[in-house]
């Protein structure tokens, strides 16, 4: 997985997400904003079919327990699916999106 930041709130996730070493990356990117007030943070998706749960489980951990606003914009169809058939969309706002800009 590469991280690409378009600014503070705004990151792109490239490639397959699902090692734990992308786990200890995401990690080590939002760690630090922890302790900081009505935190949100947007994802854009273009290519991952799948995300490990350890990295699921993180974000849904921030936004339950630290009050992080997580926005997702995911253009793989089956990526989107999992987000909702887990519930995921009750955490966070997940939009499905094409995203010919970023392929």
């Amino acid at each position: 997985m590469k991280i690409i930041k378009i600014d503070d709130n705004t990151f792109i996730l490239r490639g397959k997400i699902k090692e734990i070493s992308d786990y200890h990356d995401i990690k080590a990117l939002l760690e630090k904003r922890k302790n900081e007030p009505n935190v949100e943070v947007r994802f854009e998706i273009p290519q991952a079919r799948e995300v490990n749960y350890y990295i699921l489980g993180y974000w849904l951990k921030l936004a339950r327990k630290n009050g992080f606003k997580f926005h997702f914009s995911i253009a793989n169809s089956r990526l989107y699916d999992t987000f909702i058939r887990l519930g995921l969309h009750q955490f966070f706002e997940v939009v499905y999106d094409d995203m010919e800009q970023h392929l």
